[in-house]
């Protein structure tokens, strides 16, 4: 056959009489191999229309739907191309490969044909541009009469535009659309006509012997067992054929075992590796300018599955260093473009479950600084979540480090109390934005600072202390800073920091339920509203701070209950009826989750004489208002409903070992602690009897509060 007849893709050379099965492997042998000399082509010429010859013979076997010849001849055919990949037009060779199937070929050939170009380079063989002789002209692709894509020869590439041949291919296979302006028989519009699953299986293959090429150690392994592979395909079909000769029934299917070609080509040659273990300047030795072009590539096609499944090692460096890791553990600000790789890299240390590193790039992203948009506080709390979900992870690699500094193992507790108390500080200055966004929509004189207020809370996590001081005290958000102090462990030794924020936000309550202007202001409100509305803020925020005396001191809370009920404190009237209704006591109980033990130690340290103040608690000892009839006269009706709300779930108690309510204290047994419910009791009738100074008014309502007493004791002990 003339090499210099066309052969169009989608029909056969016109022949006379042709017989397809008789003419199935064309004889190279007839080849001219003599020396070159100026009449006739150098001697890869042999080479390449070898090559071309067995692209011929392939297709005719794949129209003979014979795909173990075509595999043959197609893995033939490569290997001559592999010879001399600089013989011709690559881009158009590719296209061919792509049209018969052979995917590796995709990325064999360019990559052999990179590092020829860069043997070229480093010897300085200007002359001999085709670093094995060759043909200078259009190359297989005109020898074909198809344009390759670039219509003329290519045989001058340089290593980065070899690489792009790949990506070109990775491209139309993944998207399954050429570049813009592609002729349809080139690479790009080759690989994208074919059917969707054939390219997702040349994409596989495709990225698959990339990651071969640019690990010579994985690249010898893949040899290896291809070769192994090959020798028991063959051992297996010798031992069949004995058995057939023996007298052995004949399977009705034999697979061929594969020939040399095929086990060839079937991993990474020492060529593509050579050529992917270039650095980005196309000097050999050790870089990997070729596998991060292909990271690149993935990367714009957001293809970030097939991205990760690659090798890790390369993998890891280029998302560190494209993400500036580093910097973001040092507080710098990244952009959208370095955030987006290091989400990449988290993703990938959480696929080979080495969590501990993905706990770290979670967190650096949560707390960096963005360049241009924004992180939202959403995205923020997100980030966090994750970290900690992968902090308390185990797995293998998961104390492993990045870089060798800066690692945090899995299972390291002050790494994950650390994001636990970043996601309360997060989820702090959430509340406090959404808080400024209400009011700001709300309206009035304050709106725009309001809304300035929620755009600097969205830029960057701030310091807790900073939204105490800076946003949540100013602006009379008593709860919340209640609920900061809390969470800080402010040590604040006579309680004076919490005792007023308490008072404030009392206060604030009775001015919001009586229409008193100004925040905290109290005007003249309606005590039974007042007191209502102070007592369901006692109820809401209790919960949250129970048991801490710093940031809930729950005798003061109560006594400045009782003074509001009693018209002395954010009031100027009292509620009559709140002391029959157990109204404070109540709200102290629905506050501490019905800590029955809790509130009676409350009222028990009101209840206490001067003296007994002065040595246990020298806040309440300044409290002369503890010391006036009326007001301890109202204490004892509250104490009163204490201990009968006790009694009952004594009475309801069925086990002998209790299981909340503060009854331990007393003991395990419930006679026990009817019996120590007595006694304090008899001790209140006794109090109830001192009240000498009430007004007659009140003298007969504090004896018959001091039968009830004893009644309640009698009933106890009894």
């Amino acid at each position: 056959m003339d090499p210099s007849t066309p052969i169009s893709n989608n029909r056969k050379p016109k022949t006379e009489n042709r017989k397809p099965k008789k003419e199935a492997r064309p004889d190279l042998a007839r080849l001219d191999r003599s020396p070159p000399t100026d009449a006739k082509p150098p001697i890869s010429f042999f080479f390449f229309v070898s090559s071309l010859l067995l692209h011929q013979a392939a297709r005719d076997a794949r129209d003979r739907r014979d795909p173990e010849q075509c595999n043959e001849f197609v893995a033939e055919s490569l290997g001559a191309l592999l010879s001399v990949p600089r013989a011709g037009d690559v881009a158009a060779t590719c296209a061919e490969l792509a049209d018969l199937r052979c995917f590796h070929g995709l990325c064999a050939l360019p990559l052999a044909a990179a590092a020829a170009a860069a043997n070229v380079a480093a010897a300085g063989d200007d002359a001999n541009i085709l670093g094995y002789g060759g043909v200078a002209s259009g190359g297989l692709g005109a020898m074909i009469g198809r344009d390759g894509g670039g219509g003329g020869a290519t045989n001058a590439l340089e290593p980065s535009e070899c690489w792009e041949l790949v990506c070109v291919a990775i491209r139309a296979l993944a998207t399954g659309a050429a570049d813009p302006g592609a002729p349809p028989f080139s690479l790009g519009g080759v690989c994208a006509s074919l059917p969707a699953e054939e390219r997702a299986r040349g994409l596989a293959t495709v990225l698959e012997r990339a990651a071969q090429a640019s690990s010579p150690a994985a690249a010898a392994a893949a040899t290896a067992a291809a070769k192994a592979a090959g020798a028991n395909a063959a051992a297996a079909a010798e031992r069949a054929a004995q058995a057939e000769a023996a007298g052995a029934p004949a399977a009705p299917y034999r697979p061929r075992p594969p020939s040399a070609a095929l086990v060839a080509v079937a991993a990474a040659t020492p060529a593509e590796v050579a050529g992917a273990c270039l650095d980005g300047g196309g000097v050999p030795g050790g870089g990997f300018g070729f596998i991060r072009r292909v990271y690149a590539e993935l990367e714009s096609l957001q293809r970030d599955a097939e991205l990760l499944s690659l090798p890790a090692g390369p993998l890891e460096a280029y998302l560190a260093e494209r993400g500036a890791f580093a910097v973001a553990q040092q507080g710098g600000a990244l952009s959208q473009d370095q955030a987006r790789h290091l989400e990449l890299l988290a993703r990938l240390y959480a696929a080979r479950e080495r969590h501990g590193l993905a706990a770290q790039v979670f967190f650096a992203l949560a707390e960096r600084k963005a360049q241009g948009a924004a992180v939202s506080l959403d995205e923020r709390e997100t980030l966090l979540d994750l970290a900690l979900t992968h902090a308390k992870s185990r797995g293998p690699g998961g104390d492993a480090s990045l870089n060798g500094a800066g690692a945090v193992a899995s299972s390291d507790v002050a790494f994950i109390e650390t994001l636990e108390g970043k996601i309360t500080v997060a989820r702090f200055q959430r509340r406090l934005r959404a808080t400024f966004l209400e009011r700001a929509r709300v309206g009035g004189a304050d709106a725009r600072e309001y809304e300035r207020f929620a755009t600097e809370l969205e830029r960057e996590l701030r310091p807790l202390s900073d939204m105490y001081n800076e946003y949540a005290r100013p602006r009379a958000l008593w709860g919340m800073c209640l609920e900061m102090l809390h969470f800080s462990r402010y040590d604040d030794d006579d309680g004076a920091v919490a005792r007023e924020l308490w008072e404030n936000l009392l206060s604030q309550a009775a001015s919001d339920a009586g229409g008193g202007e100004g925040e905290g202001v109290a005007g003249d409100p309606d005590p039974r509203a007042a007191l209502a509305e102070a007592c369901a803020r006692v109820r809401e925020l209790g919960p949250k701070l129970h048991p801490s005396e710093q940031a809930f001191p729950l005798a003061h809370v109560a006594l400045k209950l009782e003074l509001m009920a009693a018209g002395l404190f954010a009031t100027t009237r009292p509620c009559d009826d709140a002391a029959e209704l157990g109204i404070v006591p109540d709200a102290l109980l629905s506050a501490t989750r019905d800590s029955l033990e809790s509130v009676h130690a409350a009222y028990d340290r009101l209840l206490a004489t001067p003296v007994q103040r002065a040595h246990h608690d020298r806040r309440l000892a300044q409290e002369q208002a503890l010391q006036t009839p009326a007001l301890r006269l109202r204490l004892l009706r509250s104490a009163l409903r204490v201990m009968r709300r006790w009694d009952e779930a004594v009475a309801a108690q069925t086990q002998t070992q209790t299981g909340g309510g503060g009854f331990d204290a007393y003991g395990a047994n419930a006679s026990h602690v009817r019996a120590a419910l007595g006694d304090v009791c008899a001790g209140y009738a006794g109090e109830a009897r001192r009240l000498l100074q009430v007004p007659s008014s009140e003298q007969g309502a504090a004896e018959a509060l001091a039968g009830e007493f004893e009644r309640l004791g009698t009933r106890l002990i009894g």
